[in-house]
């Protein structure tokens, strides 16, 4: 298992982290309880950080469960432990909360409370691991955050000592996120002024308005340059949710490198590491090969990719790279899979390309987008079977006699396993047939 299971397996429950080299903390055979607040109840940071880790290590066996409820602090998750974390029999257990906390809790206090959280999940005979909240995008800066930015920060502070002290692996999204986000947030909201003004332009009655189509119109040439993160200032939509992923598992210590290939156009030369090439073939200007990974890129949803715009730490999380050496100057399309993924200069293809970016031109998505859909497609299908068992534990939780809970509690458990089992196959790699060819005039 790539830099998965042998490194980690030395960390022991307490053992420390260290801040410059961290060891990613999953292991194979792990069930990983991620608990949280409404952020992570969304299944969007949370469903990216699980889906990376079916794509980057196939070959291992491991299980995420969702344990996130809206409105949470660390005392309220603490009294949901026992049948709503616990009863996974997690050897894992993520705490991402401080949000809610946040509107009434004293930086000391906070840490208090986490203290005897990871307590808990040492005594549930698991390893814990922190993360920061989010930062709230109100547009303020680390330099001068808003009321609620200012206590967030306070928290992040407190945890990474509060971490160090403990031997707990700890993310700090926080601060890797906050200044990005406040830079962003002009531009932010002027795409969403646009979007709103669209309709408006088609009045005529209305004073300036032929302004303000110069105005669209020259938006629509050159686009402001920006990302919507969606959602709200506390809940992020999907660009704003991969960002924070990828920030968890940069800071953890997640691999970011997939696999690269490098070939002549010749049909000559290859040069890979973490793929096979095979079948290299050169004819009428272009090259032709297949390549078998052994792991898969970030699976990057449809409505979350305006991000890369904005954070190239998720790219740095999968170096999926294509290098194409010797083509004559000109254009070439690239396919894989028989669908055209991009068109790109000679000198482009000999730069190198990540594939991470590569997308379909037309409507049929490209052998990778497909699988990256596939993973998460399969992800959320099992988080639904994993909210319905959390309802069931619930009630049983409230009434041992309840026994309509506990039988759905054992079907449930089952169609879980197989739907985690459903994601290692989406996640396994395959061969993909690429394919570059001159650009026809």
């Amino acid at each position: 298992m790539r830099c998965l299971c042998s490194m980690a397996f030395l960390l022991g429950i307490a053992a420390p982290v260290p801040a410059a080299e961290p060891v990613f903390p999953l292991r194979d055979g792990d069930v990983w309880v991620m608990a949280g607040d409404s952020i992570t109840a969304q299944h969007l940071h949370s469903n990216y950080f699980e889906a990376f880790c079916f794509a980057r290590y196939p070959k291992a066996k491991f299980a995420f469960r969702n344990s996130g409820v809206g409105g949470h602090t660390v005392p309220t998750t603490l009294s949901r432990f026992e049948y709503d974390v616990a009863a996974w029999k997690p050897t894992i257990v993520s705490v991402e909360l401080g949000m809610n906390d946040a509107n009434n809790t004293s930086a000391d206090a906070f840490i208090k409370s986490m203290g005897t959280m990871v307590e808990r999940v040492r005594k549930a005979q698991a390893r814990p691991v922190v993360l920061s909240a989010s930062p709230v995008n109100d547009g303020t800066f680390l330099a001068k955050p808003g009321t609620r930015n200012q206590r967030l920060a306070e928290y992040a502070a407190a945890l990474k000592e509060f971490c160090e002290k403990e031997r707990v692996p700890y993310a700090d999204q926080f601060h890797a996120l906050i200044d990005v986000w406040a830079k962003n947030k002009p531009r932010e909201k002027l795409l969403t002024a646009i979007a709103d003004l669209k309709p408006v332009a088609a009045d005529d009655s209305i004073a300036g308005v032929e302004q303000l189509r110069a105005f669209l119109a020259a938006q629509e040439k050159t686009p402001a340059t920006g990302v919507n993160l969606l959602g709200d200032p506390v809940h992020p939509g999907a660009p704003g949710q991969l960002m924070m992923a990828a920030a968890l598992l940069k800071q953890l210590g997640a691999d970011g490198f997939v696999s690269t290939a490098a070939v002549d156009a010749a049909g000559e030369r290859v040069e890979a590491k973490g793929c096979l090439i095979s079948s290299l073939k050169a004819a009428d200007g272009g090259v032709s090969f297949d390549r078998l990974d052994e792991c898969l890129p970030f699976p990057i949803a449809d409505d979350a990719r305006p991000a890369l715009a904005l954070a190239p730490d998720v790219l740095a999380l999968s170096q999926y790279t294509l290098k194409v050496t010797g083509l004559k100057d000109g254009d070439y399309v690239l396919k894989v899979g028989g669908v055209a993924s991009g068109r790109f200069t000679a000198k482009q293809l000999a730069e190198g390309l990540n594939l991470t970016t590569v997308v379909s031109e037309g409507k049929k998505a490209n052998p990778i987008v497909a699988q990256m859909r596939a993973i998460l497609d399969a992800v959320e299908d099992k988080e639904k079977l994993v909210t319905q068992w959390r309802s069931n534990s619930q009630k049983v939780h409230n009434n041992k006699n309840d026994k309509k809970a506990r039988e759905a509690l054992v079907t449930l458990g089952a169609r879980i396993e197989d739907a985690d089992a459903k994601i290692r196959e989406a996640a396994k790699p395959q061969t993909l047939h690429f394919e570059i060819v001159p650009e026809k005039n």
